[in-house]
């Protein structure tokens, strides 16, 4: 038998505190697009919380707060996270939105 790690990306979406259901896709998908957001940044991370309301942009990874330095680099982390979001039902944009995604390591048996 042999032992497998299987990683896998959990991704959850709040809108104003409620809860947005997501499918395993729009999971990874968001998730993917969060770690190369943060990789571009020159950062690491296998757990990244975004929070965006009208008035700021806030990047979160287990080490504390991204620094967003320049307006370009925070209209462009924006406008990437917005574009993502956009063909989703329900999301408006003069609204609190906090998107949160894990790296979750599965350990499987092979036989």
């Amino acid at each position: 038998m042999q032992r497998e790690d299987i990683t896998q990306l959990k991704t959850s979406l709040l809108v104003n505190d409620s809860i947005v259901p997501l499918n395993e896709f729009i999971q990874n998908y968001m998730g993917n697009v969060l770690r190369g957001i943060v990789l571009s940044l020159g950062y690491d991370s296998r757990d990244i919380t975004v929070y965006i309301d009208e008035a700021e942009l806030r990047i979160y990874t287990e080490k504390g707060e991204i620094p967003l330095l320049k307006d370009f680099t925070r209209l462009l982390v924006e406008s990437t996270i917005k574009g993502v979001l956009s063909p989703l039902k329900g999301i408006f944009w003069l609204q609190r939105i906090t998107i949160v995604s894990k790296d979750i390591t599965l350990s499987s048996v092979q036989s």
